[in-house]
């Protein structure tokens, strides 16, 4: 599914709220969720506005105070940009299952630790950042270093 660049400034939404909130019941639900969008293949030439939020829409328990937004449909008189690039998809998918694996098996703290590293990491899609890896490794380092791994790495596994 091909998102613009809207959608994936409701995917960094999404990952700031599991930060805020790394215990909600729902974060399972809405990491796979995401995780479906991100996984799908695009067969048309049409683009679905509000892909994000309408996956989100569906999950009953989803806090609607917190995810107020979704309810909100986006008008766009003009799509700005439309992300083609597969390797963005399934670099936000990698880092979405390894946010449903620490969400499965309830590690707070690394879901939390995760997301904060991770947060920025759709901004930085959206907005064509000029070097993408740099700008990664920068805003991960810190879980790098804790957690003792390579998260780059891990993110651009096929």
């Amino acid at each position: 599914m091909l998102l613009n660049k809207y959608d994936f400034y409701d995917v960094y939404a999404v990952i700031t709220s599991i930060r805020s909130n790394p215990q909600a019941d729902y974060n399972g639900e809405i990491i796979n969720a995401v995780c479906k969008v991100l996984s799908e293949k695009q067969e048309s030439n049409c683009i679905e506005p509000n892909i994000i939020r309408n996956a989100l829409r569906n999950i009953k328990s989803i806090d609607k105070e917190v995810f107020h937004w979704v309810y909100v449909e986006n008008v766009y008189t003009y799509m700005d940009r439309i992300v083609k690039d597969e390797f963005y998809y399934d670099f936000l998918l990698n880092g979405f299952n390894l946010l449903s694996f620490c969400a499965q098996n309830k590690e707070f703290d690394r879901l939390y630790d995760l997301a904060d590293a991770l947060h920025n990491i759709p901004i930085f899609i959206a907005d064509e950042c000029e070097n993408f890896k740099k700008s990664v490794k920068a805003q991960v380092s810190s879980y790098n270093k804790k957690y003792r791994t390579d998260l780059w790495r891990e993110l651009t596994k096929n």
